[in-house]
């Protein structure tokens, strides 16, 4: 059950699922729906001191979970986790609209902030009333999301001129993600050169253009591998690869596995 949360502006937020809990060495493995449901970002706070070391394989490199921290974990960014003891902690799974958090999967080092006296009652507050259809638990649990997202966007945002300004671009790879697009398209939107957008873009997110076209790729390919029963080739044609061979190369290589046993494993755990 979901809860949907309307928030400042445009901004919007799904809340899935949220809980405090305790976890070992099942957490171990291959991160699937178990971990974190399906197309899902999370937010985590880890809240014990026991020592013990608990890591996220990402795609682009490792993320310890701290005591004492808040984390941002974008959908579909992990391969993998492993801790050497137990830990506790709270999390929120839930998805959004926002163009920004599809950039956020690329900044890793600003998806984390240091937790508060307030960050506890916060979390708790989303646990106890994601699920309640009042109105007054949306205002609680919406109140309590934008306070938790803040300073990670806030993070995020300390580009604000550079989101803005290439705002437009992002907007148009949305919605056009599935054909064939060219730097040159991207950096006619904003009447520059086509080295200077490169370069101003890449500067700004961290990622060419390109890499981030072919992730946004991924990503959805990853959702219609895990909620439908198309075929790979299906799939691959439906989120812009132009052909199967290519697609499966590019989802081994940043993924770690073939995207058939992506699918085996997303809906084994599902069933489980």
């Amino acid at each position: 059950m979901s809860n949907n949360v309307s928030l400042v502006g445009t901004r919007s937020y799904f809340v899935e699922d949220a809980a405090f809990c305790k976890v070992g060495r099942e957490w171990n493995g291959i991160w699937n729906p178990r971990n974190n449901p399906t197309g899902q970002n999370a937010l985590y706070y880890r809240t014990d001191n026991s020592g013990s070391k608990a890591i996220l394989h990402m795609l682009d490199g490792t993320l310890e979970l701290e005591a004492g921290k808040i984390y941002f974990i974008p959908a579909f960014s992990v391969l993998y986790s492993e801790i050497d003891g137990e830990m506790e902690k709270y999390y929120i799974h839930f998805h959004s609209d926002l163009v920004d958090f599809g950039l956020q999967r690329h900044l890793l080092e600003r998806c984390c902030t240091d937790a508060d006296n307030m960050t506890k009652a916060l979390f708790d507050t989303v646990v106890e009333n994601y699920d309640k259809k009042t109105a007054a638990a949306e205002r609680k649990v919406c109140g309590a999301m934008e306070i938790l997202l803040a300073d990670i966007l806030e993070n995020f945002e300390l580009k604000t001129s550079d989101v803005e300004k290439f705002r437009p671009v992002l907007e148009f790879i949305e919605e056009h993600y599935r054909e064939k697009i060219t730097v040159g398209q991207l950096a006619k939107i904003l009447n520059i050169s086509t080295m200077y957008f490169s370069n101003a873009f890449k500067a700004a997110f961290h990622v060419s253009p390109k890499q981030y076209i072919l992730c946004k790729r991924l990503l959805e390919s990853q959702i219609l591998l895990a909620r439908t029963d198309l075929s790979v080739r299906e799939i691959a044609e439906k989120v812009g690869f132009e052909n199967e061979n290519y697609f499966s190369e590019f989802f081994s290589a940043k993924v770690g596995i073939s995207a058939l046993k992506f699918r085996n494993k997303t809906k084994k755990s599902t069933q489980n």
